[in-house]
């Protein structure tokens, strides 16, 4: 009996065809869907109230903060699993929910410390891919 998988061989074909670039880029989406994934389950948290005791601290938040948990409990999830599956759409969605983020954090800054911390390392992301993505776009059209 063989241990082939026609699945595996067929990333693992697809892998190995992909430039040093653009496996980085590779690894680093699959790094931010992570992230996502771990920022929308934080979210989710604090909506649900959990760790909070009797006192939730999303009924203290100002009405703009708790649209902003929202938003991003929602569309961060679903733009890091579109992103670990690598769609198209997924990137476009998670530029939106970073720029939306950007958009709150400065329109109502009150109660949004925490979620400025988000934004900074979203920002910081959005800066990586983008020297990633020309980085890979250069070694595409030497080749």
């Amino acid at each position: 009996m063989s241990h082939y998988d026609p699945i595996d061989a067929s990333a693992r074909a697809q892998w190995e065809n992909l430039s040093p670039w653009r496996r980085r880029l590779f690894l680093f989406l699959r790094g931010v869907a992570a992230f996502l994934l771990l920022e929308g389950i934080i979210h989710w948290a604090v909506i649900l109230g959990i760790g909070d005791g009797p006192a939730s601290r999303f009924e203290a938040m100002p009405m703009a903060a708790q649209a902003a948990v929202i938003w991003a409990a929602i569309i961060d999830p679903i733009a890091g699993v579109g992103l670990w599956l690598r769609a198209g759409w997924a990137i476009v969605l998670w530029l939106l929910a970073t720029l939306t983020q950007v958009v709150l954090g400065v329109w109502a800054p009150a109660g949004m410390t925490r979620l400025m911390l988000f934004t900074l390392v979203e920002l910081a992301l959005v800066v990586a891919y983008a020297v990633l993505s020309i980085r890979a776009a250069r070694e595409s059209d030497q080749d």
